[in-house]
C-alpha cells in the first residue's frame, strides 16, 4: 500500500483506482451538491421576486384604501352638509307655508271689508251683510 498525502494533515491510504473511485464519487456528490444550491438559491431568488411584487401590490393597495377612505370621509361630510341643507330648506318652506296662510287670510279679511264697504247704500242703512 502506498501512502499519499495531499494535505499535511490528511493520509490518503489505497489504490489508485480506489482512489480515483472515490474521486469520482465525491464529485458527483460534490456536482449534486453544487445543482442542489443553485436550486435553493433559484427558489430563494424567486421567493424574493414575489416577496417583492407582493410589498409593491401591497404598497398600492394601502394606497387605493387611503385614497377611499379620504374620498368617503369628503362624501359624508358633504352628506352631511347637504342633510343641513335640506333640513335648512325644510324650515323655510314650512315658514314660507304659514305666510302663504296668512296672506290668505289677510286677503279674505280685506275682501270682506271691501264687501262691507261697496254694498249699497240701504244695505248699509239697514245694516245688512252685503250679498254673496
Amino acid at each position: 500500500m502506498e501512502v499519499v498525502r495531499s494535505q499535511p494533515d490528511v493520509q490518503v491510504e489505497g489504490e489508485p483506482s480506489e482512489l480515483l473511485g472515490r474521486l469520482e464519487r465525491q464529485a458527483a456528490e460534490s456536482g449534486r451538491l453544487v445543482g442542489r444550491v443553485e436550486a435553493l438559491e433559484d427558489s430563494v431568488r424567486t421567493e424574493r421576486d414575489a416577496r417583492r411584487r407582493l410589498a409593491a401590490t401591497l404598497k398600492r393597495e394601502r394606497k387605493a384604501a387611503a385614497a377611499l377612505y379620504e374620498r368617503a370621509q369628503r362624501a359624508e361630510a358633504a352628506s352631511a352638509a347637504q342633510a343641513e341643507e335640506l333640513e335648512r330648506l325644510r324650515q323655510a318652506a314650512a315658514v314660507s307655508e304659514q305666510q302663504t296662510q296668512l296672506v290668505w287670510m289677510q286677503l279674505a279679511a280685506a275682501e270682506r271689508q271691501l264687501a262691507w264697504s261697496s254694498r249699497p247704500l240701504w244695505r248699509r242703512l239697514l245694516r245688512r251683510p252685503p250679498s254673496t
